[in-house]
């Protein structure tokens, strides 16, 4: 090659270096302007975001100073029922223990244990004749003194006919003395006018002896009528005695009535011993002996079992021992309920039929009984569960959730918070009856207002909130502050 040409080549690749070189430093500066707007960009992007940002938790801040968001209820109308829950042991109404008042020989046992018996029903009889022999004379002698009453009666009768005769003959005998005093009276008369003459001499004096005579003969004959007046009084009071000996004989007669009449009511009495009948609808709960067996009197001593037990299931009682923080409210006539275990959630309905007016002083709780009807049969005696008695019926107050109380001191005093315009206000209340859900508030609320139950955060007088109904309210996994 050429000394010319090889001095253009020189050349030529002298200036391609150089262009080169030239262009290798224009594109690091390319890259470092670049780069540079970059950074400048970036910073100014993050202070907008990060003012914004800033601006937007700031308001966000001020938005939630401003208004608390809360969940509020309004109070209902209806305070709380007081109640309490028991345990209690179910017992038959009524029982009965047939004994055998005479002793004997059993016969005609016709029920068992669980047979179904009605009132009046005869269930068993005792041999006993000896007892039907005293019935029999009883009666006996029951007519025989009827009869000695009628007999009595009647010489009653007799006695008064005897003194109505007795009467006659007074009153027949007072007129015969009449008789007698008036022919008295005349032959004495006839006498002195007779015996007059005779002095005179103007008869003779055998005449006037004859008027002395019949004049004396009339005299005894008046005394004669007298006497026979006196001995017929006599006869009618003999005949008075004899009516009051028979009336006294008819009070005899009755008397003896009446104790033949007592003996034989005694005598049915243990005739009806010897038969054992029902004294109410039941169940034959209890049987000792079979037909055949000796039955020995009760009264006689020793410990003898019944021959029957009849209980009556128709209607049961529930024993309930009440303590003694609730003994105050119970009331006849209060409605309980009553669950027994072994019946699932079946329920039965009775009311409070009595108590016993004192409490234990073993355990401090009063006795109370529950009558409930059992038509179905299915409560039993012993059966065991839960009662459950109203002993106030709700009162009417106003009642809100115990949880809107965020004071209570227990002695009725209380606060709540409620929504007003915007705003939480505290208002003091009057507290009734609190059970940890429900609390009565007796004063210082209206049925209007939006009572604070749950609220995010803290909360005091006058802050600024947002209501929203405690059915609907959003945030529920928020915590709550009450």
């Amino acid at each position: 090659m050429s000394t010319a040409t090889e001095t253009r080549q020189v050349r030529w690749n002298s200036t391609r270096e150089r262009e080169r070189a030239h262009s290798g430093h224009s594109w690091m500066w390319w890259v470092v302007g670049i780069v540079l707007v970059l950074l400048i960009g970036g910073g100014i992007a993050f202070a907008i975001h990060g003012q914004q940002r800033d601006q937007q938790s700031s308001d966000e801040t001020s938005q939630n100073k401003a208004a608390i968001r809360v969940r509020v209820v309004h109070p209902r109308r209806g305070g709380l029922t007081l109640t309490t829950v028991q345990p209690g042991v179910i017992h038959a109404y009524d029982y009965v223990r047939l004994y055998a008042k005479v002793s004997g020989f059993l016969r005609g046992q016709v029920v068992d244990i669980g047979d179904t018996v009605e009132r009046g029903q005869v269930v068993a009889r005792v041999f006993a004749p000896e007892i039907q022999q005293q019935v029999e004379q009883a009666a006996a002698a029951v007519e025989h003194a009827k009869a000695e009453i009628v007999q009595a009666e009647a010489l009653v009768t007799v006695a008064r006919a005897e003194v109505v005769a007795a009467e006659a003959q007074v009153k027949e005998r007072d007129a015969q003395v009449g008789q007698y005093v008036a022919k008295r009276k005349y032959r004495q008369k006839e006498f002195v006018r007779y015996n007059e003459l005779a002095t005179t001499r103007v008869i003779d004096q055998r005449a006037a002896d004859e008027k002395e005579d019949d004049f004396e003969s009339a005299k005894a004959g008046e005394e004669v009528a007298i006497a026979a007046v006196q001995t017929a009084k006599g006869r009618l009071a003999k005949a008075l005695a004899a009516v009051e000996k028979a009336r006294a004989d008819v009070k005899a007669a009755r008397a003896s009535l009446r104790v033949a009449e007592a003996k034989q009511s005694a005598a049915q009495i243990f005739e009806e011993y010897t038969r054992l009948d029902v004294p109410f609808d039941g169940v034959v709960t209890e049987r000792n002996y079979h037909d055949g067996d000796f039955i020995r009197a009760a009264d006689s001593g020793g410990d003898t079992p019944p021959i029957l037990m009849i209980t009556r299931n128709d209607l049961m009682r529930v024993i309930v021992d009440i303590p003694d923080r609730d003994v105050p409210y119970v009331n006849r006539g209060d409605p309980a309920v009553v669950h027994v275990d072994s019946l699932g959630a079946e329920e039965f309905r009775g009311t409070v039929t009595r108590y016993s007016e004192m409490q234990s002083s073993f355990n401090r709780a009063m006795r109370v009984e529950v009558d409930l009807p059992n038509p179905s049969g299915r409560l039993h005696e012993g059966m065991y569960g839960n009662v459950t008695i109203q002993l106030e019926p709700a009162a009417q107050v106003l009642a809100v959730p115990s949880s809107a109380l965020f004071e209570n001191n227990g002695h009725g005093k209380g606060a709540v918070y409620v929504a007003r315009e915007g705003q939480a206000r505290r208002v003091d209340v009057r507290v009734g009856r609190d059970n940890g859900l429900v609390a009565e508030i007796r004063s210082g609320l209206e049925e209007s207002d939006e009572v604070i139950v749950s609220y995010s955060g803290s909360i005091e007088d006058g802050v600024e909130i947002e209501a929203l109904p405690a059915a609907t309210a959003e945030g529920t996994s928020e915590p709550e502050q009450q």
